[in-house]
């Protein structure tokens, strides 16, 4: 059984995972977060901070995970309250409108 590694692949696996706008912390230095302000494959070390003036590897780097959803996004009271203020600011639009300011 043969395996090959391809590098292209390993390389445009990684530029994705660290792509810029990304937070990530220093394993060195946990609770400090950082931006990644470019990655440049052509670069070693590839990876460059948003101030920080020394570029790093992936190994030195923890990505922290973007949050999809707000905490509450289960509670139907949350949902409740957004869907309720948004007829009372359109109803205030129209009376606004008839009354002739803008």
């Amino acid at each position: 059984m043969v395996f090959k590694l391809n590098v292209t692949d390993l390389d445009e696996q990684e530029a994705l995972t660290y792509r810029a706008g990304h937070r990530v912390e220093l394993k060195s230095r946990p609770g400090v977060v950082y931006i990644i302000a470019e990655y440049e494959p052509m670069m070693v070390p590839p990876i460059w901070l948003v101030n920080d003036p020394k570029p790093r590897y992936p190994e030195e780097l923890t990505l922290i995970p973007k949050q999809v959803m707000c905490a509450n996004w289960l509670n139907p009271g949350a949902r409740r309250q957004t869907r309720s203020s948004a007829p009372q600011a359109r109803s205030r639009q129209g009376s606004l409108q008839t009354s002739g300011v803008r």
